[in-house]
């Protein structure tokens, strides 16, 4: 009779006590997760606060934040060239821009550019957009807005225009274009390479330094 008596007494005793213990435990691992999300959180939060910074050559994340854009390169008509001559099949082209890296695959981006010979002309403006393929090589896709044109006789005036380049990169600095434009006299296909980086802006002021010293040594 008093174990009967007493058991009963003895469960509700011991219940309550378990209970109490199962809540402290689930507290205290419920803080550890807590505490070890916070740390995991804010681990690659102090590395990246460094991270980037303005490259002059071109890098992804977490190497550049944002580069410069500078590149030279030729382009030659695959289709009929502007113009009435059909010698003239190329284009010296340079371009001055800057991008942002957005994530650690792509950028976006902006620059102006000049494409010439001695016989046409296009000036405008080129929204960019780069994937990175790796470290060292990128597709870029830009649409442009021509907005200055001339052919044949050089009277440069403000005429829209459109073209749409696709460029593969290799190493930072050697790339590949295609392009198609919509111009004066009609549409037209272009295919050339580029330099850029160090190269490209080494390039891109030298020539045309060589060129206005060869003015004014013509015109002397």
């Amino acid at each position: 009779m008093r174990g009967d008596a007493e058991s009963p007494a003895s469960g509700p005793d011991r219940r309550p006590v378990g209970k109490m213990g199962m809540i402290r435990s689930a507290a205290l691992c419920a803080l550890l997760l807590a505490g070890s999300d916070v740390a995991a959180a804010q681990q690659p939060d102090a590395p990246s606060a460094g991270e980037g910074k303005a490259c002059f050559q071109p890098r992804p994340l977490p190497v550049c934040r944002s580069f410069w854009v500078t590149e030279i390169g030729v382009q030659w008509f695959v289709s009929q060239p502007p113009g009435v001559n059909e010698q003239r099949r190329w284009l010296a082209s340079w371009e001055l821009g800057w991008m942002k890296n957005r994530a650690a695959g792509d950028a976006v981006g902006a620059s102006v550019f000049i494409a010439a010979n001695d016989n046409a002309m296009r000036s405008g403006v080129r929204a960019r957009y780069r994937r990175w393929l790796g470290s060292e090589s990128a597709l870029d896709i830009s649409p442009a807005l021509i907005v200055f044109q001339a052919d044949d006789d050089q009277e440069v005036s403000a005429r829209l225009g459109a073209a749409l380049q696709a460029g593969v990169t290799f190493h930072d600095w050697i790339g590949l274009t295609s392009q198609v434009e919509a111009a004066e006299g009609g549409v037209r296909f272009l295919a050339g390479v580029r330099v850029g980086g160090y190269p490209g802006a080494v390039a891109g002021l030298s020539i045309p330094a060589l060129l206005l010293w060869q003015a004014r040594h013509d015109d002397s």
